[in-house]
């Protein structure tokens, strides 16, 4: 997942007349950075055909989003290559013309989009707007749309793929699917690792439908349209003092996105992100068309909706609760496993957020909290006590406590140093380039993970050893304090392209959690450690309370009624642990969350392939099989933008599916596609995923 650092890089330049194995060579230089930078834009700059497109519209600068898609930009539109050659054909020179047809020949006609409003934005305003597309091009009238981790691809007819500008476009589209019984799967920023959002039937980007409807103060919630992204929302509250009450690792999705797979933030008071949705409008494919919904109107087809994974309508405005803006002070500590074994239920309770980080085969637990710089607890490590000038006490942090200990350089230190051995002992015949001393001093710890990892065996355990341990002495020296808007300690980086997978499973309530959380993440350390799986770090743990959306993997619920059932058939829980599930109908329920991962090398690192199939397949087969096995055993569900299906075809004894069906049960199931069948009776939201779950609907049996 992107982080919300930004790394501009340098343009690359083409030639006058570049063939087409030139530009795919400066488009992979170019994509490979930008993934291994988390960069966010680039530039590709062929001038003759760069400076006909300006002369024709405006001298402003052209920018393009993170490849392999490439869009220009103009003062009030993106202009895609087949756009551009038309306008260089129809008004250019023979010369000209020739070039733009070459840029063109070599690249597709890549994705045709027309912004409007964006006439008087600045540049950073248009390339925000253009970042919230998901990668795609567009080759032989198809376009092909890639999910940010690289994981998942789809091919979709350019007649099938629509990006609507307006409201009114959005309707007529869908009526128009609706009486023409053709798919129209929505799409967000293509953010999920397992492309929830793909159908090659066709398919809807709402990129266009991005602004900020209303900003009300006074009743704490902002109506956005889905396709705005996370971080334009925050942008327009801050000036209002107001902010969302939690996010996910990245800011780049689309609301729509966002609520629909049931993203989810840190804290065991705080619900996942679908929990903050007060009303939804659903543009639907059924004679019911557009639907306005709120609990109070809708009830549980509204709990439904707004975590519905895209399947009962398409998502075109959402209001959300806010909070006021707040600093967080954030902690970084590292523990023992049996210390974060000992404190976690302190933990929990005294702080607003709170995360481990588990590093595979060492003795090592990065644990992250965040906590209002103005509620601080007076435990808290660090900081002094004063007067709260109420008769109370107050905790606040000095300049010495968020004062780093350790200078950058000293921080990276383990990495470097063996990144530098890991180069040293290359073969004389290894293909992997070298990095000088200046690029390597340039790389954050991101960068430098990554780069640790692609220049070894990643499916070699010895070396993730060796990396991990690097890893785990870098937390040690960069432990502390610091202090900065929730927004920004609410984000982190996530590295490169990656494989992830992630369940969540109930742990008690927060008055009084049980083991299952430190049970479930000890026996899974046992199992990588004893079978010597290639395991990275870090194996991320978060909690959140309850979530009323019968879809959500926190719904409580789902296990007060179907826990007892469920875990008798598996015949693997004792009666102590059925127990644990006797409470969780109420409002204190406590779920935890825990995603492993396996980093993909960039092309460059990579060029035929073969080292991110052997990873796949050996994440796929060999990691999530160990998570599912072991989660299964208490009562753990994945996350929706995550979950990872066997096989294409639909088999009755697919055992991920049956364990998604048994944890959510039959009542849920049930419940969704009886919405199906009012909001989209011929299935035209659906794609191979919600089928297999769910069963097919009725236009697909």
């Amino acid at each position: 997942m992107t982080s919300s650092i930004r790394v501009h890089l340098k343009a690359e330049r083409l030639s006058a007349k570049p063939d087409p194995e030139e530009i795919r060579e400066r488009l992979a230089m170019l994509r490979i950075a930008a993934a291994r930078r988390n960069a966010s834009q680039f530039l590709l700059v062929h001038e003759p055909f760069a400076k006909m497109a300006l002369r024709r519209r405006t001298r402003r600068s052209i920018s393009t989003t993170i490849s392999p898609s490439i869009i220009i930009f103009s003062a009030d539109r993106m202009y895609s290559s087949r756009v551009l050659q038309r306008e260089c054909v129809e008004g250019g020179s023979s010369s000209e013309s020739s070039v733009s047809a070459s840029v063109v020949a070599a690249l597709g006609a890549l994705l045709v989009t027309s912004l409007t409003g964006m006439m008087g934005m600045s540049n950073n305003d248009r390339i925000a707007k253009a970042e919230a597309l998901p990668t795609t091009t567009d080759v032989h009238d198809k376009h092909k749309i890639i999910n940010w981790s690289g994981t998942h691809t789809v091919e979709v007819s350019t007649a099938n793929y629509h990006e609507p500008e307006t409201q009114d476009e959005l309707t007529r589209l869908v009526t128009t699917a609706y009486q023409t019984n053709s798919h129209i799967r929505p799409v967000g920023s293509a953010l999920s690792p397992n492309g929830l959002s793909f159908d090659s039937r066709g398919m809807v980007c709402l990129s266009n439908l991005d602004r900020i409807i209303d900003v009300d103060t006074k009743n704490m919630t902002v109506t956005v349209e889905a396709g705005a992204r996370v971080s334009t929302v925050l942008d327009a509250l801050r000036p209002h003092g107001l902010t969302l009450p939690n996010l996910a690792s990245i800011a780049e999705q689309q609301v729509g996105g966002f609520v629909s797979a049931g993203a989810h933030g840190t804290g065991a008071l705080i619900p996942p992100v679908d929990e903050f949705v007060t009303s939804l409008t659903l543009v639907t494919p059924s004679r019911l068309g557009v639907v306005k919904m709120t609990e109070a109107s809708h009830g549980e087809a509204f709990r439904l909706a707004r975590l519905g994974l895209g399947g009962l309508g398409i998502l075109s405005e959402v209001t959300m609760r806010v909070i006021p803006t707040h600093r967080l002070v954030e902690q970084t500590s590292v523990i023992t496993r049996a210390e974060a074994k000992s404190r976690l239920p302190t933990l929990l309770k005294r702080h607003k957020h709170i995360r481990y980080m588990w590093i595979p085969y060492e003795d090592a637990v990065v644990v992250v909290t965040n906590d209002p710089e103005d509620s601080l607890p007076l435990a808290m490590e660090g900081g002094v006590v004063v007067s709260d000038g109420k008769g109370g006490k107050k905790k606040v942090m000095t300049m010495e406590d968020v004062t780093p200990k350790y200078t950058r350089d000293e921080q990276l230190a383990p990495l470097r140093n063996l990144l530098h051995k890991l180069l040293a002992n290359l073969s004389s015949s290894s293909s992997l380039p070298l990095l000088d001393n200046d690029t390597i001093n340039r790389m954050g710890f991101a960068d430098l993970r990554d780069a640790l990892l692609a220049y070894g065996n990643m499916l070699d355990p010895d070396h993730i050893k060796r990396v991990n341990k690097a890893e785990a002495e870098f937390w040690k020296i960069a432990q502390g304090i610091d202090i900065a808007p929730s927004d920004q300690k609410l984000n982190f980086d996530c590295g490169g392209q990656q494989w992830v997978y992630e369940v969540c499973f109930p742990c008690g309530t927060y008055g009084m959690p049980n083991s299952n959380s430190i049970d479930l993440v000890e026996e899974l350390l046992t199992k990588i450690e004893k079978s010597g799986i290639a395991a990275p770090a870090p194996i991320e743990q978060r909690w959140t309370s309850a979530s009323t959306s019968p879809l959500s993997p926190a719904y409580a619920n789902s296990l007060a009624a179907n826990a007892r059932g469920l875990l008798s058939d598996r015949g693997a829980i004792t009666g102590a642990r059925h127990r644990n599930f006797d409470s969780y109908d109420t409002t204190n329920a406590l779920f935890s969350w825990v995603g492993v991962i396996m980093y993909l090398p960039s092309e460059d690192l990579d060029p035929t392939g073969y080292r991110r199939e052997f990873i796949t397949e050996s994440f796929k087969d060999g990691y999530c099989k160990m998570v599912q096995e072991v989660g299964q055993r208490y009562g753990a569900m994945c996350h929706w933008a995550k979950l990872e299906l066997d096989k294409e075809e639909e088999e009755e004894e697919d055992e991920v599916v049956k364990g998604v069906r048994d944890r959510i049960g039959p009542k849920v199931v049930g419940a969704y596609n009886m919405a199906r069948a009012m909001f989209d009776p011929n299935g035209l939201l659906s794609n191979s995923l919600i089928d297999r779950i769910f069963g097919p609907s009725s236009s697909n049996k």
